[in-house]
Parts: C-alpha cells; sequence; structure tokens
C-alpha cells in the first residue's frame, strides 16, 4: 500500500517558530547524531500520530514543551495531516485535527472524533466492515473488528528489538500481549495465504461450529436432565400406587410419564374433599374474626387513653369554676374578662366531648362479644368434621402429591421445549456444506506462499557480507513464534542460537526488507510502505566511541559491519523503485555520521538532519520563555 511520511511536526508552548522535519519518499532518510537529543522519539511520535490509545513519547525536554504533535503523509496519493494534542503523561488525547488535503489550520483545535478518523484510515488501509477477529484471546475478543494499527507492527524496528535475540517484532511500544495475539491472526492475510472473502467465509465458519456446539452442549444437559426425570418419574408412580390412584404394575418411561399427565388433568377428588373444603372455608372465616376482633381491642385501648387525656385536661381546668364565684376577689379588668370567659368555653366543649364517647365505648364492647361467639361457633363446627380420621388424613396427602406431580411435570416439560428454541441444526449443516464447497483450500497455498516469503528474505540475507560463519546457511520463518531463524542447506532443523548481537540485527534486517519485498511483489494491501528503523549500529556501540563532530568512530571491521547495513538498505530501495517500479520509504535514526553512506556514495540515502552541536529534536528556542522588547522610547 503506497504509502510515505512528507514531515513531522511540533508546535511549542511558548508559540515559538514550529520545529518541522521533512522526509522524502524512495530515499532512505537518515537523522543521525548524539545520544538523548530525541531521535528514538520520532518512532513514539509517529505512533502517536496514527492514534494509538497511550503515549510513549518521553515527558522530560520533548512532551513537557510540546502542545501539538503533526504528521503529513501520503497514503493512497492523497495527502492527509493528522495533529494530535499533546498526551497527559502516557494517556492519549482526543483532540485532534484533520486535513484530507494536508493544509496546517490557522489555529490547531480538533475538528474530528478520533473514532470516524480511525474509520477513515481503515478505509484506506483496505480493512473491510466485516472483516474481524477470527477467533479471540486474553486481550481480543473474538468477532471484533481488526484495526488498522495492528498492521503498523511490520513497520517499525525500535533500538530494543532490533538486535534482539527472541523478539522480530515492536510489541513493547503497543500494548505487548494484545499485539502478540493481533499478529497471529492477520500474519497469513497480510503474507497472501488468505484474501479478505476467504477469512469472512472462515469466520462464518468458525461461528456456525460455536452454533453446532452450543447445540450439542445443551441437548447433552437436557439428556442428563431427561435421565434424572425418567428416575424421577418411577419414583412418582411408586408414590401414585400408595395413594391407588394408578393401576399396581410395572410402566416403563414413557408410559409412567403419560399416565401421570393424564392423571394431574382428569384427577376428580371424592367426598372428602368437602369436608376438607369446609375446613378450609371455616379457617379463614375463624382468622378474618380474630383479626377484627384484634382491631376493636386496640380501638378500645387507645379510646381509653384518650379519654383520661380528656379527663386531665378537665380536671386542669376546674378552678376556673371557683374563680367564676369568686370574681369579686379578682381584678375586674376587660383583659381578665376575655381570659375567664375563653377558659370557661374550653371547660363546657371538654364536658361535651367526654359525654358523646359513652355510646361508642358501649357499641364496640357488644361487637367484640358477637365475633368471640362466632368465634366460638367456628371451633365446635371444625371439632365436628372428621379430620382427624384416617381417610380425611389421605385425602389431604392425595391433594398435596397431585399438585407436587403438576409442578414436577411442568418444571421438566418447560427445560425439555428448550430445544425448540435452539437454532436449526440441519440448516446450520447445510450452511458449512455450502461455504466448505466455496472456502479455499489454504494448506498448500501456505506451503507455497511461506515458501515464496522464505525466498525474499534469502535474498537479502544472500547480499550481506557480515554473518561470518553463517554465511551461506538458509533462512527458516518461524511461523508460530514470528521469528527467524538459520539453518544449514543440508540440514532440516534450524539453529535457535547464532550469537551475536550483529547476527540478529542482520536478521532483523533481512525479514521486514524480504517481508516488504514479498508484500510489494505480490501485490498485498493492508501493509503501508515504509520502515523506521532504529539503530542498526547499535551492536558495535560497545567498541566504538562517539564524537559530538564525527558521531560513531569504529575499528575497521566494525565500521565494514555497518556499511554492509546500509548498503542492504540501499539496495533494498533499489530492488523495490527501479526493479518493481514501485514506491518505499525508509527513515534511519542512527549515531553513525554522513561518512559511512557518502564513502562510497550509497545514491539512495538521505541526510535529514544531523542532531549535533546543539541541533535536536527540541530546539533551545522552545524551552527558553520569550522575554518581550521593551521600546525604551514608550513613557513606562
Amino acid at each position: 500500500m503506497k504509502f510515505y511520511i512528507k514531515n513531522i511536526t511540533l508546535w511549542f508552548n511558548n508559540n515559538t517558530e514550529p520545529r518541522k522535519i521533512e522526509f522524502l519518499n524512495n530515499k532512505v532518510n537518515v537523522i543521525t547524531g548524539e545520544k538523548s537529543k530525541g531521535k528514538s522519539t520520532l518512532i513514539s511520535i509517529v505512533d502517536y500520530c496514527l492514534l494509538s490509545s497511550t503515549s510513549k513519547i518521553v515527558e522530560e525536554v520533548i512532551n513537557e514543551n510540546v502542545s501539538w504533535y503533526g504528521l503529513s503523509f501520503s497514503i493512497r496519493d492523497k495527502d492527509y495531516l493528522i495533529i494530535r494534542k499533546h498526551p497527559d503523561k502516557h494517556n492519549g488525547s482526543k483532540e485532534v485535527y484533520f486535513s484530507s488535503v494536508g493544509e496546517i489550520p490557522n489555529e490547531i483545535k480538533g475538528n474530528i472524533d478520533i473514532k470516524k478518523l480511525k474509520i477513515i484510515l481503515e478505509n484506506d488501509f483496505g480493512i473491510d466492515e466485516g472483516l474481524v477477529i477470527p477467533y479471540g484471546g486474553n486481550k481480543l475478543k473474538m468477532g471484533s473488528k481488526v484495526s488498522f494499527r495492528y498492521f503498523l507492527l511490520l513497520n517499525t524496528l525500535s533500538e530494543n528489538t532490533i538486535a534482539n535475540a527472541n523478539v522480530f517484532f515492536d510489541f513493547e511500544i503497543h500494548d505487548r500481549e494484545k499485539y502478540v495475539e493481533a499478529l497471529n491472526r492477520i500474519f497469513f492475510l497480510v503474507i497472501g495465504v488468505d484474501d479478505i472473502n476467504n477469512v469472512l467465509i472462515k469466520e462464518q465458519i468458525l461461528s456456525l461450529e460455536n452454533e453446532l456446539d452450543k447445540i450439542a452442549k445443551k441437548e447433552k444437559q437436557i439428556e442428563k436432565q431427561k435421565k434424572l426425570f425418567n428416575e424421577k418419574i418411577i419414583q412418582l408412580v411408586s408414590k401414585a400406587q400408595e395413594y391407588d390412584l394408578v393401576e399396581r404394575k410395572l410402566f416403563t418411561y414413557d408410559e409412567a410419564h403419560s399416565i401421570l399427565t393424564k392423571l394431574v388433568s382428569e384427577y376428580i377428588s371424592p367426598s372428602y374433599s368437602n369436608n376438607l373444603k369446609r375446613v378450609d372455608e371455616l379457617s379463614r372465616e375463624k382468622r378474618s374474626l380474630i383479626r377484627q376482633m384484634r382491631n376493636l381491642e386496640r380501638f378500645n385501648e387507645e379510646y381509653e387513653t384518650y379519654k383520661n387525656t380528656l379527663a386531665l385536661d378537665y380536671d386542669s381546668l376546674l378552678p376556673i369554676e371557683y374563680i367564676n364565684e369568686n370574681i369579686s376577689e379578682v381584678i375586674p379588668t376587660v383583659e381578665v374578662k376575655i381570659f375567664l370567659n375563653t377558659l370557661t368555653e374550653t371547660l363546657r366543649t371538654i364536658k361535651n366531648e367526654i359525654s358523646k364517647k359513652k355510646p361508642f365505648t358501649v357499641n364496640a364492647k357488644a361487637e367484640l362479644t358477637t365475633l368471640k361467639a362466632r368465634v366460638k361457633e367456628i371451633d365446635q363446627l371444625l371439632l365436628n368434621l372428621p379430620t382427624a380420621s384416617k381417610e380425611f388424613s389421605n385425602e389431604i396427602g392425595k391433594y398435596i402429591f397431585i399438585g407436587e406431580l403438576k409442578s414436577q411435570l411442568n418444571f421438566h416439560l418447560d427445560n425439555w421445549n428448550i430445544i425448540s428454541d435452539l437454532p436449526d441444526e440441519v440448516a446450520i449443516r447445510q450452511s458449512l456444506k455450502e461455504l466448505g464447497n466455496i472456502q479455499n483450500d489454504t494448506a498448500e497455498r501456505k506451503r507455497v506462499i511461506v515458501d515464496f516469503f522464505e525466498q525474499a528474505i534469502q535474498k537479502y540475507y544472500d547480499a550481506t557480507n557480515s554473518m561470518g560463519v553463517y554465511q551461506g546457511y538458509k533462512v527458516f520463518f518461524d511461523t508460530n513464534n514470528k521469528i527467524l531463524k538459520l539453518r544449514k542447506p543440508d540440514e532440516m532443523i534450524p539453529r535457535t542460537n547464532i550469537g551475536s548481537k550483529s547476527n540478529h540485527m542482520f536478521l532483523h534486517l533481512c525479514l521486514f526488507l524480504g517481508m516488504h519485498d514479498h508484500l510489494i511483489k505480490q501485490g498485498l494491501p493492508f501493509i503501508p510502505q515504509f520502515l523506521i528503523l532504529d539503530q542498526p549500529s547499535q551492536p558495535y556501540l560497545e567498541n566504538a566511541s562517539l564524537s559530538p563532530e564525527t558521531g560513531l568512530v569504529n575499528n575497521d571491521d566494525d565500521r565494514k559491519t555497518i556499511k554492509d547495513a546500509f548498503s542492504l538498505l540501499n539496495s533494498f530501495i533499489k530492488i523495490v523503485t527501479q526493479e518493481y517500479k514501485n514506491e518505499f520509504q525508509i527513515i534511519l535514526l542512527e549515531h553513525a555520521s554522513k561518512d559511512y553512506w557518502e564513502n562510497p556514495p550509497l545514491e539512495h540515502f538521505h541526510l535529514v538532519e544531523e542532531f549535533r552541536n546543539g541541533n535536536a529534536l527540541i530546539p533551545n528556542y522552545a524551552t527558553t520563555p520569550i522575554i518581550p522588547i521593551i521600546d525604551e522610547d514608550l513613557p513606562f
């Protein structure tokens, strides 16, 4: 998929001039320089602008001074610009500016939702709406949509990965476990073993097979329940025979189930049931009467309390009579007369209230007497009914048994009816057969494609001259562990230990160059045609010195090996552009100076910048507060 980075731009908190780093297509774009100048952070900035949920951008110096990060790139001949607000430590910002024509705004602010932008990019990456994860894991759910970000695993080799003996893909800059699972699920799609249609067919087949598994498990569960119920049926028949409800003989499971179902639906109680019904009616009436009696008794108690309270109030007002009789002894003022009249009226009201309540109490007591008489009458009627007889007790047992029997039959019938709600197994198997007929058999194709894949890697491995005793070995790609191994031409078992970091660095380069060669040659979609490499010279730093002016200084052997690695990158660009008539971009982050590719010159190398002599990703002016210039002629 045609893709190249045009530039990376940083906007700073102090509103000084933005920092722009520009790259060329069809070149090995080199940024070289001293340690701790921000070279490696460029990988994290690209990843962040391509909508990672978290950030690996260094906080000190870089993120603390940058307000917005911008990535301008070309994808399928369209110019895009994504500008994203700086992360809050490691959490990615949701504020994103996007331009589908690569236009920088006068004022930067978010103008698109990240989810909508991901949909746009997924369309450009060729990801079909129905392309989902075929099987789940600890981090990825089965049926979740494939993200365009999974494919970026094939576009970077960070300094922690490029010479690693056991890891060949940059899982560490992402959510490691999630991206390991993702690579396992998309790898054969990426290299051309599968196509989207075949992946979708596999997804449908897997979904239908899961449905069949569910049906089988449910049927097994129902069969187990049926077995238990058959045992219960025999117990129920035996108990029905004890009550003389069914014939005393042996029944099969089906016969027993049928006769018990018939018993529940057709059972007619004998005459004893009239007594049972009468007992129930009398008992319910007795309970109702007792509730009424309790309410009346509680009312009487509360009414007596109320009358006592009025009596106390009445007693407290009796001195008013004495005052009225001896009014001459009281100061005869208008206010006193009004007060005495009010108290007299209150006394009269209390007398009336007390007198009114006497008949009501008499009525309540009479009602209680009537209710108690009826309860006593009911108790006598219950004593006269034959509830203590053996026949009557047996009749109650029958009623209880019939109720239990009905409940048991309904419960198991409901469980058995669940099978009718399950998907049609015959229809599912027919769909599986039809999908199987149109599905491509990938077993043979996988063998052929993996062979082509290894041939592409082998081409670059054979072009190296720095593998020492392993020169002439054959590459072997372990598709299960996603690592590259070596084997002798006449041996089948690959070597697991090939020594130095230098050897592993070359294996990483050969794998990634061969992989992209294969993708371009086969015309496969999904993977952008760019590669960012961080410190291929890392294995040789121990024996080298770093000069601020000239960069990496190595002995002759290490210098020759590094130049061999650079020549390999140059050859790859040449093959892609001249032989395949296609496009590719490499961004190389290095300590080595330009002398390593200029003597002799590698025609496809392009020096972007040297982070030396004070130059760095974050310039000094971006970290220094702006001091306003004051005009001395102004009157203040």
